[in-house]
């Protein structure tokens, strides 16, 4: 692949994510209000089930072109999931003095996340292994 063909798939899959985190978040928002990150949290969930989907489909069974892995892999999931809104707002609560927050964000986050790239990885595997 071209550098210019390599930044047009990367863009392309974090257009997309990117605009789904905003409406997301602003769904979460309207849903549950301010008063704890729900958006961040629900992004990083889904899109991290969404990579442990896209790494068995894209790498494992469908052998798809690196254009794909490109798109789907570092442009769409590395959009949707953000770590920097992850620490800017747990930063804010920690200068807020809401420590125990911050703390609950930080480690939600991170098990959730992780828990739900290994369950898209599972049931991916499990779903094409029945086929």
């Amino acid at each position: 692949m071209s550098i210019l063909s390599t930044v047009v798939t990367i863009g392309a899959g974090a257009t997309i994510g990117a605009t789904v985190r905003y409406y997301l978040t602003e769904l979460m928002t309207q849903m549950f209000g301010r008063g704890f990150p729900f958006g961040t949290l629900c992004a990083n969930i889904i899109g991290s089930f969404l990579a442990g989907v896209f790494v068995v489909i894209v790498l494992e069974k469908a052998a798809l072109s690196e254009s794909y892995r490109l798109m789907l892999l570092v442009g769409l999931t590395g959009s949707l999931t953000t770590m920097s809104a992850l620490s800017w707002e747990s930063i804010e609560m920690i200068g807020a003095g809401n420590y125990s927050q911050a703390g609950l964000n930080i480690f939600l986050n991170v098990l959730l996340s992780l828990s739900a790239l290994g369950a898209g990885l599972a049931l991916t595997r499990y779903v094409f292994s029945v086929q």
